[in-house]
């Protein structure tokens, strides 16, 4: 039974794959992306071969290895790819970059000697990491896969994945399956921190290693990588703020609970601070189940905002189509800021004005960070890592317009 849910999720994530292709297709996106996945295959033989060499001993330790430009010429690539190689090696303890000297390798355990070494007893020899994601067809959790597949492939590492369909009782079901066939798992957190902390903490007490992505869990002290939610959540408020909003609503679908929320909620907070703006507890808005009649008093009601901060883009577009629906201009009646950077942003009549997140890159750093903790390459307290964002300024913010008037006075 396992098996066969197995291929109908595999199924399915190839076809939602397929059909993201096929959109991004007809944009002109697929054949960069293409050349893109050549240069990354190039930069994963090179890094597997080089990795191999010093876990076997064949480099040895106190090796000095060739200027980089001559490790390019022989293997056929840019002197960018192998500076990015050397780079993830060193990242990973097996190189060290001596200023002036050069790059030279550090001791390093074959693997069956770190497998012994640990501490922990949790070691299984499956050479296989879990995956849970949150829902499959998003783009943010594809995004992630991609990331985390491109990371423990070159590794020796197979992928299992599972997802949890936003329902935190299938994220702990899909746990417990997974934790018992992998040598550790990323996870997604689905919901608060009070549905997640209970499976997590069992997964610490087994010493199961693992890695959260996308956001962290209060009072479970691990391994994760997020965006720097606070950040982002302070540059699209301030931005706001620069153009002239004074009401500025702040709206989400999940409670402030979830970590990734209650931070863009604290950087929505801490830019009105700053600016010596009010907070109006009446402007964070979390809509009840009938969400179409909570969009429509929201835009039409007599607390209406004149600018709105969504929490993702999905809700910034739900937000746009009822304004437009009753007749409302975006942004000349209410502007509209998103948080992700989902692809039909930039393709929408008013173009989204939102937070870029790096999908693939949040997915990459957490694979190499559980693939590092199984080989006991990484020890020591947990690592937090946090991925920049970046505003990509569009028409729904009503800068264009705004500037406009400005010249016009």
């Amino acid at each position: 039974m396992g098996m066969l849910l197995d291929f109908f999720r595999s199924a399915r994530y190839y076809y939602n794959a397929k059909k993201f292709h096929y959109s991004l297709q007809g944009l002109g996106i697929v054949r960069e992306a293409e050349n893109d996945s050549q240069a990354k295959t190039l930069s994963s033989r090179l890094l597997l071969e080089f990795r191999e060499r010093i876990l076997s001993g064949e480099l040895a330790e106190g090796t000095r290895l060739p200027p980089e430009l001559e490790i390019a010429r022989t293997h056929g690539v840019s002197r960018g790819t192998v500076r990015q190689v050397l780079g993830t090696l060193v990242n990973e303890g097996l190189l060290e970059r001596i200023r002036g000297s050069g790059t030279f390798v550090r001791h390093a355990a074959p693997p069956s000697t770190i497998q012994e070494s640990k501490s922990q007893p949790y070691h299984h020899l499956h050479k296989s990491v879990g995956l849970i994601l949150s829902q499959a067809s998003d783009e943010l959790n594809m995004g992630i896969l991609v990331g985390v597949e491109q990371a423990i492939k070159p590794r020796g590492y197979q992928l299992s994945f599972a997802y949890a369909e936003d329902n935190p009782a299938h994220l702990a079901m899909e746990i417990e399956r997974l934790q018992t066939t992998t040598d550790g798992l990323v996870i997604f957190p689905v919901g608060g921190a009070h549905h997640n902390r209970p499976i997590l903490q069992q997964l610490r007490e087994k010493g199961v290693p693992f890695v959260l992505v996308d956001r962290y869990v209060s009072g479970v002290d691990c391994d994760y990588v997020t965006s720097d939610n606070l950040g982002g959540g302070y540059r699209a408020t301030e931005h706001l703020l620069i153009l002239g909003y004074s009401r500025i609503a702040f709206v989400t679908e999940e409670g402030l609970d979830v970590a990734s929320v209650q931070e863009r909620w604290l950087g929505y907070r801490k830019a009105l601070q700053e600016y010596q703006q009010p907070f109006d507890e009446s402007l964070t808005y979390v809509p009840p189940p009938e969400r179409h009649h909570f969009y429509d008093s929201l835009v039409t009601g007599p607390n209406r905002p004149d600018a709105i901060f969504a929490v993702n883009d999905s809700i910034a577009l739900e937000i746009m189509r009822t304004a437009q629906r009753h007749g409302l201009r975006v942004p000349e009646d209410v502007a509209v800021v998103g948080f992700d950077n989902r692809s039909f942003a930039a393709l929408l009549s008013t173009p989204l004005t939102t937070v870029a997140q790096q999908y693939e890159e949040m997915g990459n750093r957490a694979g190499t960070l559980l693939i590092n903790r199984i080989e006991g390459l990484v020890a020591g307290a947990p690592k937090h890592i946090e991925l920049p964002v970046n505003l990509v300024i569009r028409q729904s913010c009503g800068a264009r317009l705004r500037v406009s008037r400005i010249k016009s006075t």
